[in-house]
């Protein structure tokens, strides 16, 4: 799973960085990459609260980040965009402190706060120098666990919110992503939800709409602390043992996925779900734009599923870097596509396998029709040891830039914690060595629902 992805999802101006979950400590192999052991330490406190600690004396800051399991697909459709809400109003303002008392003294600590949400979680961070970590995780775990939700501030944030929305509706590419989700999980996951929410629900949500749902969601179950860098672990511990511990232990009842099912998808028996639509989808919008803009692509594994793996490797050799077939084919040769890029982006449910592109208004067809077939010819003959031993090496050089600091192992870290599978972070570069050939081409054949691929087209 490419983390960089969730930057189109998360509904938040900050766009996550590139992070990281790989401590190596053992001997190198053939590849070059030494095996990765984590020294990240997990606790279990008593009520539920997940910590992970990764300490590192040589580092010069720290990363206190607090995930909560909770996103769009928690939402009611009458509440569509609350959590998002929240972590606007998260920072102003608690029993204890003012709004100039959150983010105003992290900053004079020389640190940075901020707050992200997805589909499928909302995270709220600081990173400040070593020195202040105790004091600035206290400013932060104040703010989460006791937000006021002031009426002036409802109120101004709203505003900027519905600003937001109409902002993101004129940008071509927010616009795209919106309606393939929309489509793809049409009643199917709440995936289909925008994370910021509707101009209707974001205007109705009141004070006493935050109350309760921040009482029923951000509860021990399905909060992960993750602190990484230079600290105190015995301090820290004790610290989250004293705030976090203390909150009552309690049972949030979240809805199975498989109520939220349609006849579009059929449940595989390894537990995953498969595209069966029978009908072609292709929506083409109509904006002021100069070029088009093209996403096609189709749902596969979830974040416990093994398959996760060979398409993270498989988006590689058809969409990442110069040498892959699309960006080889597409922009350098045919010159078709200003740039074309391949994800798959993992969820709790069904992740998204997915291809985007941009060309000239006249070139959108043939582009779509090159991109549906190099997705086929997947499904049909293997790829090459070269093309596989490219994209492996790849995979492992952008997760080892992505540790190069201890807001990128908390990210990591907190990422895969928050979507309920915390091992991978501990055996990724292990499970995408062991990727064979005829594993990318049988997880395409698996998920690849020929020739119906959803596709959303934006021209002028």
């Amino acid at each position: 799973m490419i983390l960089s992805v969730v930057s189109f999802l998360l509904s938040s101006e900050r766009v996550n960085s590139k992070t990281s979950f790989l401590n190596f400590r053992a001997g190198a192999d053939s590849t070059g990459f030494k095996n990765p052991l984590y020294s990240g330490e997990s606790v279990k406190l008593k009520n539920g609260v997940s910590v992970i600690f990764d300490v590192d004396p040589a580092a010069t800051t720290t990363a206190i980040q607090i995930w909560v399991s909770v996103g769009a697909i928690d939402e009611e459709k009458n509440i569509s965009g609350i959590s998002h809400f929240i972590e606007h109003l998260i920072f102003k303002g608690t029993p204890a402190r003012t709004q100039k008392q959150i983010a105003p003294e992290i900053e004079k600590l020389g640190g940075i706060i901020n707050a992200a949400t997805s589909k499928d979680f909302t995270y709220f961070y600081a990173v400040v120098p070593g020195s202040y970590s105790l004091k600035s995780a206290e400013i932060l775990t104040d703010a989460v666990l006791s937000p006021l939700f002031p009426e002036e501030e409802i109120e101004k944030e709203r505003r900027v919110i519905l600003e937001e929305i109409k902002k993101k509706d004129d940008n071509p590419q927010s616009l795209l992503f919106d309606e393939f989700y929309s489509h793809v999980y049409l009643n199917f996951f709440r995936y289909a939800q925008r994370v910021i929410g509707t101009e209707e629900t974001v205007s109705k949500l009141k004070r006493d709409d935050f109350l309760s749902f921040h009482k029923k969601f951000y509860t021990p179950e399905n909060i992960f602390i993750v602190v990484a860098g230079n600290f105190d672990k015995k301090e820290m511990l004790s610290f989250l043992k004293n705030s976090f511990g203390k909150l009552k232990k309690t049972k949030t009842k979240k809805e199975k996925f498989e109520g939220w099912m349609i006849q579009k998808f059929t449940k595989l028996e390894d537990g995953n779900f498969k595209y069966s639509f029978s009908e072609p989808y292709k929506k083409t919008i109509k904006k002021d734009v100069s070029y088009a803009y093209i996403i096609m692509g189709f749902p596969a594994a979830n974040i416990k599923s093994n398959d996760q793996y060979p398409l993270d490797v498989a988006s590689y050799i058809l969409g990442i870097g110069r040498a892959s077939r699309l960006y080889k084919e597409l922009v350098e040769e045919t010159k078709l596509a200003y740039t074309v890029s391949v994800s798959f982006a993992t969820h709790k449910g069904p992740g998204l396998f997915y291809v985007y592109a941009e060309c000239s208004p006249e070139n959108a067809s043939a582009v779509s029709n090159n991109i549906l077939i190099e997705l086929t010819q997947l499904t049909f003959e293997n790829v090459t040891a070269e093309e596989l031993d490219r994209a492996k090496t790849l995979l492992m050089r952008d997760k080892l830039l992505q540790e190069q600091t201890p807001d990128g192992k908390a990210e990591e870290l907190g990422f895969y914690a928050a979507l309920g599978n915390r091992k991978i972070a501990d055996n990724y570069i292990k499970n995408i060595k062991k990727v064979k050939p005829e594993d990318v081409k049988n997880v395409i054949s698996k998920y690849l629902i020929f020739p119906n691929i959803p596709t959303v087209v934006i021209t002028p």
